[in-house]
């Protein structure tokens, strides 16, 4: 067996229909896996990932809830656990588009929003599928974000969700591990997806490239290159690792 062979795994992918989330599923079915996707609202996008997981010869599923609503997240959830017959892997690569705005400028409305799909989102996923993971052990890996330590200015909102979802990983990790589950969380910088585009428009291209330019590895990472590692994560080679945050981002935090 190899370091991330997922024969007979039954990987759920929160967030599966772009970006990070789209990425670690299409690399679970390269893996060998059977896929379901979870997403809210884009139907094509979600689509064209079934069609690619079904190019390699795997089962492929979608199911749509907000996460923010806790019934429709269990309801999707339970959904996709009976098309897959059951789960043993679970990502979590959802998050909310936020908007970059000071503590003192950002509307209430703006902040609860991104809370509750974020942060409230990511316990509505675990609450849910945790009692399908307990049936045979398996693994957790949730997408954060270098910016729950960074805690750049502007972000207040991504700066709390993330660090909230890393301590929820870290209890489920404890709370778990008797029924032989891991829980890790992988805490990436800034990544080829849309989220990052929204960031490079709110700080303007000499911001950005400063940004980068800064980056010891001088280049932001590929939605494929986190794939990587969190396949790696979730699978065998992992197995006594759980209740950590790895980072990835090139070297951003050691930059300063």
């Amino acid at each position: 067996m190899s370091d991330t062979d997922f024969s007979g795994q039954r990987l759920l992918v929160i967030g599966g229909s772009r970006g990070v989330g789209r990425a670690i599923a299409l690399a679970g079915a390269a893996r060998g896996a059977d896929v379901a996707i979870l997403y809210r609202s884009r139907v094509e996008e979600a689509e064209a990932v079934l069609t690619a997981i079904r190019a390699e010869g795997r089962a492929a599923h979608a199911v749509q809830a907000d996460l923010a609503d806790a019934q429709a997240t269990q309801a999707a959830i339970d959904m996709a656990a009976e098309k897959l017959g059951g789960i043993s892997l679970l990502a979590h690569a959802a998050g909310a588009m936020g908007q970059w705005a000071s503590v003192a400028e950002m509307a209430p409305a703006d902040w609860q929003r991104y809370i509750a799909v974020d942060l409230n989102g990511c316990f509505h996923a675990l609450h849910a599928a945790i009692p399908h993971l307990r049936r045979q052990g398996g693994a957790i890996l949730a997408i954060s974000s270098i910016a729950s330590q960074m805690c750049q200015a502007r972000n207040a909102q991504g700066a709390a969700a993330k660090a909230g979802v890393e301590a929820l990983i870290r209890v489920t990790a404890k709370e778990e591990a008797r029924h032989k589950i891991r829980a890790n969380a992988l805490a990436i910088g800034l990544t080829q997806t849309d989220m990052a585009q929204t960031a490079f428009d709110a700080w303007g291209p000499e911001t950005s490239a400063r940004i980068i330019k800064g980056i010891p590895l001088a280049r932001i990472a590929t939605a494929e290159e986190v794939a990587g590692v969190a396949c790696f994560m979730m699978g065998p080679a992992c197995g006594y690792l759980t209740g950590k945050v790895l980072q990835l981002d090139g070297g951003q935090i050691i930059a300063g």
